[in-house]
């Protein structure tokens, strides 16, 4: 089914079309790659198209052709040695002679003029060569911006060729928003599509791309720019988009999506226009899965006793791969919290807390009962000139045992799960412990840990002994 997917999506992204500023586009978390037939060169650019693109990443693609040289020209129209007016030099001393002059631009860069004009104070035929403010001109047409020029030279001349590049302005991520009910548990997916260009884009198709992948959003010898899914993005739309060519057609759907090389892609095979500085949200695949709520008290071993809350937290596993994303959670139809979650393989668990469970109380007591110190004999095994040594070492050991009495109050109405851990013992040089059977208590290299599970309105207490050498 996937390599069967995979043809159609490739076959797809390679469509012409007649019209060069149709686009397909592969999107990624932080840009895109485009590609569009070439019809005529050299390809031209504005400055703010310019701006977006990665010129590292522009290549010429086709079948049967090869490339003999590539060229990048910036060209901006040259004002030198046409008229302008400027602002009268007088104007600054005396307020009634507040008047334009014309004047010839010799140099824009320095904003160096020729002035011929005897009411300045200068004869008739006395030309004055002076700078003057760049506000203080005034063209008779709208200045040019600068443009890029793409031009390429190949063989054979009359080759089919594509160009691809990347585009920084054009990004995606995916939005969750995670249902928990008493017996379900839905996760809506929606792919959060971004132009942050100033103007339209005319997208043949689109894949979606979604991956452990390693793309700059910047040539390498540039600093990377910060992420710009953020706050002060522009509000957001539910997509209706304006078809290509303005036709009546569907909304664009997102495809289910299919793995290849480890990475994850989900076409969108119909066009549709996204507009200047705007977010389209288009619905994706709705996942099977489970959910389980319980309460978690993860706290690192201390001989200080402790009174605090348990942190509310949650396991998932879902039936197929979920992209990394902003998840805003809703426990009951309340929202209890938003959170970043990773790419999410298919069937993997993945447990994250969002802040603390007001009505799971704990409190933790540490007594000590004993304490003893010992000396430890180490034998070392060193080599010296291809001669093995066994010095002996002597350790003086302090071992302190204690007694933790934890106490956990479930103040909610229904029962809760509490899955309790103390850990960050790996650092001491040896610890054991004794614990109640009917606890099942759990004993790995850095903690220990053991489930308990409390009726409405219980109190459970649990009591077990902690021996630490340091």
């Amino acid at each position: 089914m996937n390599s069967i997917y995979f043809i159609l999506l490739i076959g797809l992204f390679s469509r012409v079309h007649s019209d060069d500023s149709v686009f397909n586009v592969r999107i990624y978390s932080n840009l895109a790659e485009f590609n569009r037939p070439v019809s005529q060169l050299p390809l031209e650019f504005t400055e703010d198209e310019w701006n977006a693109i990665r010129s590292d990443s522009l290549t010429f693609v086709g079948n049967n052709f090869n490339v003999t040289l590539q060229t990048i020209t910036e060209k901006k129209k040259s004002y030198n040695g046409t008229q302008v007016y400027i602002r009268s030099p007088l104007s600054s001393s005396d307020k009634k002679a507040d008047r334009l002059i014309k004047a010839i631009l010799i140099d824009e860069d320095k904003n160096l003029v020729q002035v011929h004009d005897p009411t300045i104070g200068v004869g008739d035929d006395e030309i004055l060569y002076f700078t003057v403010k760049q506000n203080e001109i005034f063209y008779l047409e709208q200045p040019a911006k600068t443009k890029y020029y793409v031009d390429v030279k190949y063989i054979p001349k009359n080759a089919k060729i594509h160009v691809s590049y990347f585009q920084t302005n054009v990004f995606w991520r995916t939005q969750y928003q995670l249902n928990l009910f008493e017996s379900k548990s839905e996760l809506i997916t929606m792919a959060n599509i971004r132009n942050d260009g100033k103007l339209p884009l005319k997208i043949g198709n689109a894949v979606l791309i979604s991956g452990d992948i390693n793309l700059s959003s910047e040539q390498l010898d540039k600093p990377l720019r910060k992420s710009r899914f953020s706050n002060e993005f522009a509000a957001q739309h539910l997509l209706v988009a304006a078809p290509v060519d303005q036709q009546e057609i569907m909304a664009p759907t997102v495809g289910e999506g299919a793995e290849l090389a480890g990475v994850f892609s989900y076409l969108i095979s119909e066009p549709f226009v996204i507009e200047g500085k705007t977010n389209y949200l288009l619905p994706m695949f709705r996942p099977s899965l489970s959910v389980e709520r319980y309460g978690s008290i993860s706290k690192l071993f201390s001989t200080i006793s402790t009174v605090a809350k348990a942190q509310r937290s949650y396991r998932l596993v879902s039936d197929r791969y979920l992209p990394s994303g902003n998840a805003v959670i809703r426990d009951y139809e309340q929202i209890v919290g938003e959170i970043l979650l990773p790419n999410i393989a298919a069937k993997e668990k993945y447990e994250f807390s969002i802040g603390e469970d007001m009505a799971i109380v704990y409190k933790e007591n540490v007594t000590l009962i004993s304490t003893r110190t010992f000396n430890e004999t180490e034998v070392i095994s060193q080599t010296e000139n291809n001669k093995v040594f066994m010095p002996i070492m002597i350790n003086t050991r302090t071992e302190s045992t204690y007694k933790i009495n934890l106490e956990v109050k479930n103040l909610k109405e229904i029962s809760s799960k509490i899955e309790y851990e103390q850990k960050g013992l790996h650092i001491y040089h040896k610890y054991s412990f004794k614990g109640p059977n009917q606890y099942h208590f759990v004993q790995d290299a850095s903690s220990i840990k053991t489930n308990l599970t409390l009726k409405p309105n219980e109190i459970k207490t649990v009591s077990y002994t902690l021996s630490i050498v340091r």
